[in-house]
């Protein structure tokens, strides 16, 4: 029906496997952190490296999963990818906190492979329809995310698993991503090597490079730190595992709108300002929201998630309205995403770092309202018009 072949809806569906997985070994862990923590006798501050780690990934080792996309090609790359989620997932299950980390460091290495090579196998499959499996790839991802929030706790506790066997069975899904893209291996694509950088000094010298990484940053590590530490915020009060592994994916699955959304919104018009400083607005009132009225955590669910998704999908989209040429988009994606995925890593183990100190969450919310401030005044820079 849209003309790709047998072979082609064969390849489709395990860019799609390959999505599920590229989210849910993270997303997996929050519902489950105070077990883990009083197993494993973890403070809140190793706790959150279970986060922080594969964030730390995605700015350390791009360039690496880069280098192995040429180097062994896309395909196999790929099909290592889910093998290396899959052996962090079995370490991770080992009975020492140690492992536990190594596992999560691993998972991490392989979902970067992950979001570095995945674009390049669509483009070199799907040159005719790239809108098609990228769209499919990032709602797979989501609903992926989604899922995981959702039965880690139940797969845990009613279900009797335990947290290993939780992760264990969620991580173990990226085997049958792996038999799904196996046949694309023997295909062996090549990741082209990129240009000589002529402008990247011009464009680490550019302000507006450095206000897009700290928008970028700052609205990650909100992504990252409520995705970390939102189930345990909600069992200190005294909600079930399950219904706060639900809130968390209500979470996930409501910035799917946003990011759709807020892109279309933000190319109508020249300057996005005003469009940014809502998207901070709506952080803001979520975590004051936690801060003030936790009881009502539904609608600050809510609100966080569809900031989360809007913030995202502006952030992306100004990282193409703000370059003058595919070249310097690049590289100031690039720039943008390394700087700000290394920010936002600070967020998850500083927030549960605090919690220890204060014993409550008052003083760890209060430092995440100060940071969509800084969002907020970065978003002034990054929203002007103007370009590198």
């Amino acid at each position: 029906m849209l003309g790709l072949g047998r072979h082609g809806w064969f390849t489709l569906l395990g860019v799609v496997l390959l999505a599920l997985n590229l989210r849910a070994a993270i997303v997996a862990v929050p519902p489950l952190l105070p077990d883990l923590q009083v197993d494993l006798d973890l403070d809140r501050g190793a706790a959150g490296l279970l986060t922080a780690l594969p964030v730390l990934c995605f700015g350390l080792l791009a360039p690496f999963a880069a280098l192995l996309g040429r180097r062994v090609g896309v395909e196999l790359a790929l099909f290592a990818a889910m093998l290396g989620i899959v052996l962090g997932s079995l370490t991770r299950t080992l009975p020492h906190a140690g492992w536990l980390l190594v596992g999560t460091a691993i998972i991490g290495a392989g979902i970067t492979v992950g979001n570095v090579l995945l674009p390049s196998a669509v483009k070199q499959h799907f040159p005719g329809r790239p809108g098609l499996a990228t769209g499919l790839s990032t709602a797979a991802m989501t609903t992926g995310a989604t899922v995981a929030a959702a039965v880690s706790a139940p797969l845990a506790y009613p279900l009797g698993l335990g947290w290993r066997g939780s992760l264990l069975a969620l991580g173990g899904f990226a085997c049958v991503a792996a038999l799904g893209w196996l046949p694309q291996v023997r295909r062996r694509h090549h990741a082209p090597a990129p240009p000589p950088p002529r402008s990247g000094g011009r464009i680490l010298r550019s302000p507006v490079t450095w206000q897009l990484a700290l928008f970028m940053g700052t609205q990650s590590m909100l992504y990252y730190t409520v995705l970390t530490w939102l189930p345990s915020m909600l069992r200190d009060q005294g909600v079930a595992p399950t219904r706060a592994g639900a809130a968390l994916a209500v979470l996930n699955l409501l910035g799917i709108g946003t990011a759709l959304v807020v892109p279309t919104l933000a190319v109508r018009r020249p300057d996005q300002r005003g469009l940014a400083l809502v998207v901070a607005a709506g952080w803001a009132a979520a975590v004051l929201g936690l801060l003030a009225l936790p009881t009502w955590y539904l609608l600050w669910t809510v609100l966080a998630g569809l900031a989360q998704g809007a913030s995202l999908g502006l952030v992306l989209t100004l990282l193409v309205l703000r370059a003058r040429t595919p070249g310097s988009a690049r590289q100031l994606s690039g720039a943008v995403q390394s700087v700000g995925y290394l920010l936002s890593a600070a967020g998850p183990v500083l927030v549960g770092a605090l919690r220890d100190a204060t014993a409550g969450w008052r003083v760890p919310l209060a430092a995440m309202a100060a940071v969509t401030a800084v969002m907020a005044t970065s978003a002034l820079g990054a929203g002007r018009d103007r370009q590198v």
